[in-house]
């Protein structure tokens, strides 16, 4: 087992060229971009979710492709939105070993103990025999797949909505006891056999909808970046700051113009259990709404002349 290319070694942060289009997502790419990140933008996409259509970097020379091909795109009209990871990468110089295997981006967590998916991966390759299929994950990933079982309420079968890694021997698991008891045993079960697992919670009277969304966040080197769901334009205004532009003006939902009380308590738990991190808040409720935050929407990865970080 190697210890791949985690999110503390990256160095360079890559977005859809679709999203500087929308003034939220220019929004975010700014935020980052003041921090010191290198960003660059990807040609050849089709929705600006790159994690799950984009390689995963095992180190700095080598990463793995695989075939992108996810239920949720089954829709009338739904191959428009279905990136060729290939047509990206012709404009890369970047070599990717092809797995063939199907599989999202999303559904890859990398830790020191082995790699985390939700095994919805099982339905996606049932042209394969269950051992088969496991065995050729551990081949084309030199790891141990960690497998947490699918919450079918929850379409996507993502890994990264529920479970980031922190540090060696240690991971941070989302607020799932507020949605289901039953899975987030299950969760438990599994990942306490191998890690000291953190979990955040939120106190609150009338919890918002999308307060999952902190899981969600994208960490380059030893800064964090965590979406907060309170509407600013970064210019030190929040409440009052004007919807941006490409917001829907009729019915939208009361949270973009209220402070979401989650935010606060999401950013004191990342200061506690990141201590040795920036922590810098992000503004995207228009795109948690649509069903990801910060990891979903980049792609980072480490290039050469690189200084790491523990």
């Amino acid at each position: 087992m190697i210890k791949p290319v985690l999110d503390a070694h990256t160095n360079t942060c890559y977005f859809s060229w679709i999203l500087p289009e929308r003034s939220e997502g220019l929004n975010v790419i700014k935020r980052i971009m003041n921090s010191g990140i290198e960003v660059r933008l990807l040609q050849g996409t089709c929705d600006i979710w790159c994690r799950d259509y984009m390689p995963i970097q095992l180190y700095e020379n080598k990463f793995i492709g695989y075939e992108y091909a996810p239920d949720y795109l089954d829709y009338p009209g739904g191959a428009a939105y279905q990136t060729n990871p290939a047509r990206v990468l012709d404009k890369l110089d970047i070599d990717v070993t092809q797995s063939g295997i199907i599989l999202d981006g999303g559904n890859v967590i990398k830790t020191d103990k082995g790699i985390i998916m939700v095994d919805k991966v099982f339905k996606e390759n049932m042209h394969l025999r269950k051992d088969i299929l496991i065995k050729r994950l551990e081949t084309y990933f030199e790891n141990e797949i960690i497998f947490l079982p699918w919450d079918k309420a929850e379409k996507y079968g993502h890994a990264d909505g529920i479970v980031r890694y922190i540090s060696k021997g240690r991971v941070l698991m989302t607020n799932y006891h507020q949605y289901s008891k039953n899975y987030v045993d299950k969760f438990l079960k599994i990942l306490s056999k191998r890690f000291d697992v953190e979990v955040l919670d939120y106190d609150v009277e009338k919890p918002c909808k999308y307060n999952w969304c902190y899981i969600n966040f994208l960490r380059v080197r030893d800064k964090i970046f965590i979406p907060q769901l309170t509407w600013e334009d970064y210019t030190g205004t929040k409440e009052a700051a004007p919807l941006p532009p490409g917001l829907r003006t009729d019915g939208t939902p009361k949270w973009y113009h209220s402070r979401i009380k989650e935010d606060e308590q999401a950013l004191e738990q990342f200061h506690l259990i990141f201590p040795k991190c920036e922590i810098i808040p992000v503004s995207c409720p228009q795109i948690v709404e649509e069903g990801g935050a910060l990891n979903c929407i980049s792609w980072n990865v480490r290039h050469e002349n690189f200084v790491e970080y523990d």
